[in-house]
Order: C-alpha cells, then structure tokens, then sequence
C-alpha cells in the first residue's frame, strides 16, 4: 500500500473534515485570491476554470479525512487525475501544478488551524498533508501522461512527413542525378568542356550527400521513435563484418586506407542482425570519414561469459576529451577537420544500441585515433535441468539400457 494512504486509514479526522467541507467556498475564495496575485500570467478563463473545480478537490479531501473505509479513499485517488488532466488543457506545467499546491495547502492548513483554535495534532496534520500530497501525485502523474501521449503523436506525425518528404525528394533527386549524369556523359565524348564536367560532378556529389543526409535523419528518427525490440537470434559476427566492409570498400580505397576485419570465422552471438549491422555501419563510416591514412579495424572479444564486446578502431586524429561527453548526441559534431555531415552516424549507432540493451562507448587520444566498444550481454543460461538415473532391466542380456529422465534419452550401457 502507498505509505500515504497509511496516514488516512488509520482512523478518521471527522472534526478537520468538517471543517474543510463548511468552509470549501471560503478557502475557494482566498485560493483565487492567491492564485491571482502570484500567478498573474493567467488568463481569466484560466482562473474561473480554476476556481470552478477546487470545491471537488476540497470536499474529495474531506470524504477522506472523514472516514477510514478504503472505498472512500480510493475515491480520492480516482478523482485526482481529473484534476491532472483539467490543468493539463489549460496548458499547466509541473512547476505551475506545484505552485497552485502550495497555495492551496497553506489556505487549508490556515483555515483548519483558525477554525480548530488551536494547532492540529500530529495525525491530523500528517493525515492532511497525506491527504493533499495524494490529490498533487496523481494529478502530476495524468498530466505528465497526457504529455507523453501529445509528444508521441507528434513524433509520429513527424515521422510520417519526414518519411513522404524524403521519399519524395529522393525520387526527384535521383532523376535529377541521372539527367546531370548523361549530360556529363555527353560533355566528354564531345570533349573541351572539362570545366562544365567538374561542375557536373560537384552537383552531383552534392545531391548524393542530400540524399544520404535525408536517409540518416529518417533512419535516427525511426529508431528514436520505435522503442521496439526483435527477437534475438543467432549472428555471426564474421559474415556481418566482412558485409560491412565491403560496403565502404570504396570509399576506403579512394582514401587509400586499409581494412582489417579481425573477428575469427564462425563467431556467432545471440543478437537482432539488422539493429547490429546498423551499429557498426554508422561506426565503420564514421571511422573512414575522419581518417586519412592508416588502417580501420573490426574486432570482437567473444571471450566474456557475461556479454561480447565488438570494436571499431581507427588512426584518425582522435577526438578531444571535452567533446566525448556529447560524442553520441544527435547533431553534435566534434572537430569536423574539414568533413560534411549532419552529426548524426554516431547518435544513430546509439539509439539502435539502445534497442539491443547494449552499450556503446569510446576510447580517443588526439592524434592517436579511437576506438568504439559495443558490448552486448548474452541471454542467461538456463540452469541444467536435474536427471535421475533408473536402473536398467537386468534380466535383459548383458547389454542393457539406461534412461534420461528429463532429457528422454536411451543410451546403451555395459552391464558388468
């Protein structure tokens, strides 16, 4: 049980009921009064709606101060999250909700005292506060909900316009690219216009970054918003490695850097294929992309009984330690050293992690290059199932039989 409601079942507080449900239109009146003065920002139909619904949170507070029946107060805490949900269309935020709290407690608390004519005893004043902190919970806990509702619809929605914009975009870019494409090829059988070539492929290049830039926002926005998991299933980190490699084995070439994938063959861990793949393609071309000599690693370290740890390094120029902190963070970028992009490979890596309960961390010395670590912990071993042994039939012929039980296997035994 929620230890607040320990205060209010213990036994009732009729006389401190009383008091709050004669005097509800007064502490209404002194609460507006209060709420106008420290909250000017309101509008005046904010305030009357305000004003409209305190007299149901007062005499909810009383019906529970007044009896010890569960029921009653479970009333109570059934009737709060309207509350929530009212400030919640009149655009409150937390800090509002809590500020109104405190007006209204101290009110209640001063009109109690006064009327009593003395101070309220300690299990009245902790059956109160119990009373009041119960209504303020579950109001903060249905508007806070409603806002996790509006923010994920709005991530949908957004979602969905950036998924139609980039398809569109991408359909009238690549018609774009190949009509700059045949004219490129033009312009060099006719030769002399080497100038205009060039341009051709700046635009070009520059289409495809759009493009690639359009992808990755639409990428990150989808994996920031699924929060689904798959089931796991057996990877072998070999073949998915070596893919990967050569995914960027042109760009690597261009840049005359090396690739090395150092996972051993048939290595295989219990994972989601594609949300890994993700991961290391995002690590892989951002290795690339900062590097410009050297040699881009794959590796694993199978050897943990607790989790696997998979590893792209580079010998780029490292990154600043001030800059790790927010390395993962979208549209955070560290020292570019002249490259394009939007900053989000390193964030999207992060959140497909996320989905794989993993971790992703990063190791750099400037001018030494780094190395990223995703650590992913293997599924629990099932503990070994107990088995008996029965004795096999020996009147049977010097051979007999020995049963599993549990395992359901007959395998021959040498009977002495």
């Amino acid at each position: 049980m929620n230890p607040l409601l320990l205060q209010l079942t213990h036994r009732p507080f009729p006389e401190v009921a009383e008091i709050i449900r004669s005097g509800a239109d007064q502490i209404t009146h002194e609460w507006d009064a209060a709420v106008r003065h420290a909250m000017p920002q309101m509008q005046n139909l904010t305030f009357d709606e305000l004003k409209d619904s305190t007299p149901q949170i007062l005499l909810a507070l009383a019906d529970a101060l007044a009896s010890d029946d569960p029921a009653v107060i479970r009333e109570l805490i059934s009737c709060a999250p309207r509350q929530g949900l009212s400030r919640f269309r009149l655009n409150f935020d937390v800090i509002e909700i809590m500020q109104e709290d405190r007006l209204l407690r101290s009110i209640i608390v001063y009109h109690v005292e006064t009327n009593l004519g003395r101070r309220m005893h300690i299990p009245e004043y902790a059956a109160l506060h119990a009373a009041i902190d119960i209504m303020l919970q579950r109001s903060v806990i249905a508007m806070v909900e409603q806002q996790k509702l509006q923010l994920r619809a709005a991530a949908e929605t957004e979602l969905k316009f950036l998924s139609f914009l980039s398809h569109d975009l991408h359909n009238n870019l690549s018609a774009v690219t190949m009509s700059l494409y045949m004219l490129e090829l033009r312009l060099k059988k006719a030769g002399g216009f080497s100038d205009l070539e060039k341009s051709l492929g700046f635009a070009q290049k520059t289409i495809h970054d759009t493009v690639a830039g359009m992808r990755q926002l639409l990428q990150h926005e989808q994996l920031r918003t699924s929060g689904k998991r798959k089931p796991l299933v057996a990877v072998d980190l070999h073949v998915v490695a070596t893919n990967i490699a050569r995914q960027f084995a042109g760009e690597a070439a261009a840049k005359k850097i090396k690739m090395a994938v150092d996972i051993p063959h048939a290595t295989v861990i219990e994972s989601d294929e594609q949300l890994l793949s993700i991961v290391l393609q995002n690590l892989l071309g951002n290795a690339l992309k900062y590097s410009v000599d050297g040699t881009v690693r794959i590796g694993c370290d199978n050897s943990a009984i607790e989790c696997a740890a998979i590893w792209v390094s580079d010998e780029g120029p490292g990154i600043a330690p001030a800059q790790l902190e927010h390395i993962f963070d979208a549209f955070t970028r560290g020292e570019a050293h002249g490259q394009e992009g939007l900053g989000l490979g390193l964030a999207i890596a992060a959140q497909a992690t996320k989905l794989l309960d993993s971790k992703l961390t990063v190791e750099s010395k400037l001018g030494a290059g780094s190395i990223f670590r995703l650590v992913i912990p293997r599924p629990p071993t099932p503990a070994p199932q107990d088995f008996a042994l029965i004795a096999p039939d020996l009147s049977a012929a010097a051979w007999g039989t020995r049963r599993i039980v549990g395992l359901g296997l007959v395998t021959p035994l040498l009977i002495p």
